[in-house]
């Protein structure tokens, strides 16, 4: 059985390391070893979390948003309190609920098979919940709850106050900021980046890039400019108009579709839909009554 690896936070917390690096179909998970020991997301492999279960008398745990990167081995710990954002209560641990919030009708069988294999997901029913007027108290360890939204509609991000310690999720500071379903938002997105750079932390904490301790204003810079660095490349794209079934085509956000290429084309499509409104919205693009968008010239 291959162990599992961690790094330390600071003295009490640990980082501990996903299958696959981290990369999405996975997430790194926080284990906090205070008055309290917490789990902070279940998708860094469902072995690994079995081995941690073993291994220490874990009193709760707690995910960050509802993402089955983020929750899918929530069932191992079937027994323990389990703390969800307030906003994503209803549908946490239930796969038919979570497709009708996440894929469009035609794909969300294909979305929960993905799942399921991918990430071992069972279904898991939440004890409780949180919300931004929450603090969590282990201890030494005092994390407050922030509120993010524009990857998901209930993404919170964790903050330690007294050791400007971030725990920033899926506002990852990787070279892909995600922003792919319905509920997402391009500029709660920009917003919910501009509140985490203004917190001056000393370390980060990513879910898909590990901790972060140098230059990370500079990494929140970025990281929104890849955003604006994907507006330039659907623009570049409009000079002889596109409809969004071609800009798909183009993928100028995902590159190619490698894997599952039709939960990617979706989740393509949604984020190209989501520049085009914002281009629109800024005067930059218009769009013709044959559904074709074409790129303003001065």
């Amino acid at each position: 059985m291959e162990y599992y690896n961690v790094e330390t936070v600071r003295e009490n917390v640990l980082l501990v390391k996903a299958k696959n690096e981290g990369r999405f179909p996975y997430s790194h998970s926080i284990l906090i070893l205070d008055d309290e020991i917490v789990l902070i997301d279940t998708g860094c492999g469902i072995e690994i979390l079995k081995q941690l279960k073993r291994e220490y008398n874990i009193n709760c745990v707690i995910n960050s948003h509802t993402h089955p990167d983020h929750s899918a081995g929530n069932w191992v710990f079937r027994n323990k309190p389990i703390y969800v954002p307030e906003e994503g209560f209803n549908t946490s641990g239930n796969l038919d609920a979570l497709s009708k919030r996440f894929m469009s009708e035609e794909l969300r069988q294909v979305w929960q098979e993905f799942v399921k294999k991918q990430m071992r997901f069972e279904r898991c029913k939440p004890t409780d919940s949180y919300g931004r007027r929450t603090l969590f108290n282990f201890g030494d360890t005092i994390l407050e709850p922030i509120y993010t939204p524009g990857h998901t509609k209930d993404h919170y991000c964790f903050f330690d106050r007294k050791k400007k310690i971030l725990f920033s999720f899926d506002y990852d500071l990787t070279s892909f900021p995600w922003y792919g379903h319905r509920e997402s938002s391009i500029p709660e997105f920009r917003e919910s980046v501009r509140e985490l750079k203004a917190l001056s932390s000393k370390i980060v904490v990513s879910s898909h890039k590990g901790i972060i301790t140098e230059n990370i204003n500079a990494e929140f810079d970025r990281y929104c400019r890849i955003i604006d660095e994907r507006d330039e490349k659907i623009l570049s794209l409009l000079n002889r108009g596109k409809t969004i079934d071609q800009l798909v085509e183009y993928a100028p956000i995902y590159g190619k579709f490698p894997y599952a290429e039709p939960l990617l084309r979706y989740w393509e499509r949604q984020m190209i839909k989501k520049h085009l409104e914002q281009l629109t919205i800024q005067g930059r693009i218009k769009k013709t009554s044959m559904l074709t968008y074409h790129r303003h010239s001065c």
